[in-house]
């Protein structure tokens, strides 16, 4: 039997696959296949919001078909494995298709069970959290119904997913408090397991100002090591301590998608991650593959911001292998979009190979909370997603 033959296969169907085909069709790819088998099209960056009671769980989704570029065939199973050598794909309902590129996109999974009891705790309480969309209007039911007590938010190194808009939910519902006129009765406390809050200083800087004026205890080189029956057991630099918070929000752990693994496609040194040359997200060792978002080892590089610089780098790239011509570099360009307060935002652009800010956008301060960032990131971004980005105009 013959195995299906496209120009590109493209593995997962969120905002990095669909723009990154989008891309490649609009640049004369004459055959692009997506390999994703949900039916639902989820704009990530939106859930912080309908967690905090200012947007509606119904404006984070869209139909899939609705979603995905015009001529690309779209293969609804899930990918299994990726023979890198013969440049094929294995899905989940048996068949197997090739590609003359592959672009591995599938994301990174959360794993809960790797927090001992958060699974229980996020169905049971004391937990929530806004990075698992189920659970969006449990979290803000648990905020908003809050008056007194003890808030525990947390924090930790890579790998995330947008681990920067963790901060989101914790500044977003320290402004409801203050607004309802309860936050002096309620000890907010931040915990974070490195030794600092972030590598860009000016970023550092703005969050430490909002912890001050929220009045919130920072925690650093501590975690959450596991839950029992609503207590929480931290470790830090003077030991454990048990503690039974009112209210618990997790920044899931994540790990290396299982296709990566299975495929052959980490690294020793990747924990997990597509092995890819940082600067060009080609494969270290398979040049027909190539790798993006958070699916890939791009430590801080992992946000929605990134991954528009990373498919215009991706697909210029891909055209240069197959004219033999020199690879392009990503810039690095990542952005931490942080809600101060139910009005204002810190855009935080950065470079996450530097740790350096940057700026793309003239006279304004990124880091300095304004409203027009919000305005940025709650409104405009949105429609810019849903009308530009995942179409590949943007």
């Amino acid at each position: 039997m013959d195995i299906p033959r496209h120009d590109v296969v493209v593995v997962g169907a969120g905002n990095g696959g669909v723009s990154a085909a989008a891309r490649l069709l609009k640049r004369g790819s004459r055959d692009v296949a997506i390999v994703e088998p949900a039916e639902e099209h989820v704009y990530k960056p939106l859930q912080n919001y309908v967690g905090a009671g200012l947007a509606k769980p119904s404006a984070l989704t869209r139909p899939q078909a609705k979603v995905m570029p015009k001529g690309a065939h779209w293969y609804r199973a899930a990918a299994e494995r990726i023979d890198a050598e013969r440049r094929e794909v294995v899905l989940s309902d048996g068949s197997t298709i090739r590609g003359g590129d592959i672009v591995i996109a599938c994301g990174a999974p959360t794993d809960w069970d790797a927090l001992p009891g958060a699974r229980e705790a996020l169905e049971n309480g004391p937990a929530c959290s806004t990075f698992e969309s189920s659970l969006l209007e449990q979290t803000w039911e648990r905020i908003s119904a809050l008056t007194a007590g003890t808030a525990v938010f947390t924090f930790h190194e890579q790998p995330a997913s947008g681990r920067e808009t963790a901060l989101k939910p914790l500044f977003l519902a320290c402004d409801h408090w203050r607004r309802m006129g309860v936050l002096a009765a309620i000890d907010v406390i931040l915990v974070h397991d490195g030794e600092g809050l972030h590598p860009v200083a000016e970023i550092e800087s703005a969050v430490r100002r909002e912890l001050r004026r929220y009045g919130v205890t920072l925690r650093l080189r501590t975690r959450v090591e596991r839950i029992e029956g609503g207590d929480v057991t931290l470790s830090g630099p003077d030991g454990t301590a048990t503690m039974r918070p009112d209210l618990l929000h997790l920044l899931p752990p994540y790990t290396g998608h299982p296709l990566v693994r299975a495929s052959g496609l980490d690294a020793p040194d990747t924990g997990g991650f597509v092995a890819v040359d940082r600067e060009t997200l080609q494969h270290r060792a398979h040049p027909h593959v190539w790798a993006i978002g958070d699916a890939a080892d791009l430590d801080d590089a992992r946000t929605g911001g990134a991954l528009r610089h990373q498919t215009q780098t991706l697909v210029e790239n891909i055209q240069r292998r197959r004219t033999g011509r020199a690879l392009s570099h990503y810039d690095g360009y990542t952005v931490a979009p942080i809600t101060t307060s139910r009005r204002s935002l810190v855009f935080g652009e950065y470079d996450a190979r530097t740790h350096r800010a940057v700026s793309t956008i003239p006279l304004l301060d990124t880091f300095a909370p304004r409203p027009w960032w919000y305005v940025l990131d709650r409104y405009l971004l949105p429609q810019l997603y849903w009308h530009g980005i995942v179409k590949g105009r943007l």
